[in-house]
């Protein structure tokens, strides 16, 4: 008996004070045949769930990776914090934006829940961050194109892709930052070649061999956190940064994904 309650601290231990601060970098070349050439190696430094209450050890990590990766663009997809977004938050996005020429960031359904969306928002891009609401952005290398998508929170139902994709032409390459993996079906409609979402938290708890407890997605674990390819766009769903309801994680390690873009020979 004392063996089981020894082992149950050891786990509650690990499960809130261990592995929220325990960042796991991912990465993963993706092949296109469709990529202009003048892209072929651009880096995507994909971050998500920030949640952020207090900055902490895992927050100073994901800037010391940006600062050895030294991405092209760095994309954040949703949920910056549940209330609003605090001094240490604004702090956080002005250090990251830092990081990049270019930082793209969606909303997520948390953010949804603040009292003055604008402010919000006001304050994400006031760091130097751009905020795409159902918009598109570009970035253009020696006349070739590469459009960057950004779709409001589907969660929440604030999705716009008809608007979204209205000033991307047909046959562009197209990377989509969303929050929520569940519009993938609606999404591979307007053929975008890579769709990055968050949302999940990879479950944020899982049960050994088994699978996550809670997963805040109407396709259940279909998209529980990694790579994916649906029709011939690839999604890949990021585990995020932060934790929501209850600051805990197990098996489901916060995550920083370095996603680059290769031309396939």
């Amino acid at each position: 008996m004392i063996i089981v309650v020894v082992i149950f601290i050891f786990f509650l231990f690990y499960a809130f004070f261990v592995e929220p601060f325990l960042l796991s970098v991912e990465r993963l070349d993706l092949l296109f045949d469709d990529l202009p050439d003048e892209f072929d190696g651009f880096k995507i430094v994909q971050v998500s769930d920030f949640h952020l209450y207090s900055f902490t050890r895992i927050h100073e990590k994901v800037l010391t990776v940006l600062d050895k990766e030294k991405p092209d663009m760095i994309a954040i997809t949703g949920d910056f914090n549940g209330k609003k977004l605090t001094e240490l938050g604004k702090d956080f996005c002005k250090n990251i934006a830092k990081k990049s020429r270019y930082v793209f960031a969606v909303l997520g359904n948390w953010d949804h829940r603040v009292q003055n969306l604008d402010f919000l928002v006001k304050s994400i891009e006031d760091s130097g961050i751009s905020v795409l609401i159902n918009g598109s952005a570009v970035i253009e290398r020696n006349g070739k194109e590469l459009f960057i998508a950004g779709t409001d929170d589907s969660f929440t139902g604030n999705e716009d892709l008809e608007k979204t994709f209205k000033s991307i032409p047909e046959n562009s390459f197209v990377v989509m930052l969303t929050h929520c993996p569940d519009i993938i079906y609606d999404a591979v409609k307007y053929k975008p070649q890579l769709v990055l979402s968050g949302h999940t938290h990879g479950g944020q708890v899982k049960v050994p061999f088994i699978t996550a407890i809670y997963v805040p997605s109407k396709f259940g674990t279909r998209f529980l956190s990694g790579l994916f390819r649906v029709e011939r766009t690839y999604l890949y769903v990021n585990r995020g940064i932060g934790t929501s309801h209850i600051p805990v994680r197990f098996l489901s390690l916060p995550e920083l994904t370095v996603i680059t873009l290769r031309k396939r020979n």
